[in-house]
């Protein structure tokens, strides 16, 4: 437990009254080791994970619950100092280097995790605040977001089970991006860009809900598409889109993110493979592209999004209206 010891010399020199800490079993703060012959109390109280002992000469118990707030006030400022920073930070204020250093940071493991959900974000954070507890992971709302900035050895283990924490605990669909932070000044910058992919996948319907800074780059490279050639592309293949039913629609969708393999794409489909050929051969029919094709494939992907674009752009016109 990262500055305990510090914490704890801090409160001694205020009381001056001895007194003993164990963590976990172990001995990690000796004021006057209490002597086995001298009648003693001692206070159990936990702190995430890690048992806390406290022992004190029977004399002084009352002041037993004394220290057990004083440790506590003590982390829970420490950890609201730290939020602060972050907040200013994605503010884009002015931070000292000070308080910057004061952030856990470890070379090409440390991360931003930005996470969106319609609803329960309070009930998502204390789920999340669960089993983070007791670590030097920062997690706070901002902008109707949840961010969690830390040291994440394995992000792809971390990102899938805060996916599962959030499923199971408060029953609702997120969507998740994350980045590694270089630097705390590019903050404000890292957190934008986490945030644009979340919106890409929501735009584009994207089957996956999680987003490295390495995904969607197809889905940026839409965005940067004119609106002359979005309008010639929809006037091309618009027809043949709109006769598609929702199965055929699924299967674009799969047989595209598997990376064209028919075995795989049949497999998640649970459908035979001649059936998945039938589909193709039906979406060559319609189209004129055969997706098995890488060329056709890159056509296809293109076109097939931005008539997806078109689509939910119209449904969010009509929601609005």
């Amino acid at each position: 437990m990262e500055g305990l010891v510090g914490y704890l010399n801090e409160i001694y020199d205020n009381c001056k009254l001895p007194f003993n800490v164990y963590v976990d079993g172990e001995s990690v703060f000796e004021t006057n080791p209490v002597e086995s012959s001298k009648d003693f109390s001692e206070h159990t109280f936990f702190m995430g994970k890690n048992k806390i002992v406290i022992e004190i000469e029977k004399n002084h118990k009352d002041a037993l619950k004394f220290i057990e707030f004083c440790i506590k006030t003590k982390y829970k400022d420490k950890y609201s100092n730290k939020e602060k920073v972050v907040v200013d930070l994605l503010n884009n204020n002015f931070v000292t280097k000070e308080k910057i250093d004061d952030l856990p940071y470890s070379e090409n493991i440390t991360y931003l995790i930005s996470i969106n959900i319609r609803e329960k974000l309070e009930e998502a954070i204390e789920a999340l605040k669960n089993i983070y507890d007791n670590t030097e992971v920062i997690i706070l709302k901002y902008n109707e977001s949840i961010n969690l900035i830390g040291v994440f050895e394995d992000i792809e283990e971390h990102v899938s089970s805060i996916n599962e924490t959030i499923n199971t605990s408060v029953y609702k669909k997120c969507y998740i991006s994350y980045s590694k932070i270089d630097d705390y000044e590019n903050l404000m910058s890292i957190y934008l860009k986490c945030m644009n992919k979340i919106e890409l996948g929501k735009k584009y319907k994207i089957l996956n809900n999680i987003y490295s800074q390495e995904d969607l780059l197809f889905e940026e490279m839409l965005e940067g598409l004119n609106d002359d050639i979005k309008v010639k592309i929809n006037e091309k293949f618009e027809e043949a889109f709109s006769q598609m039913d929702e199965d055929i629609i699924k299967t674009i969708e799969t047989f595209m993110k598997l990376d064209l393999n028919l075995s795989e794409a049949a497999k998640q489909l649970y459908v035979h493979r001649n059936t998945l050929i039938y589909r193709l051969d039906k979406i060559q029919k319609y189209t004129g592209c055969d997706i098995r094709k890488f060329n056709d494939a890159c056509l296809f992907k293109i076109a097939f999004y931005v008539w997806k674009q078109k689509i939910n752009t119209n449904k969010n016109y009509l929601k609005q209206n």
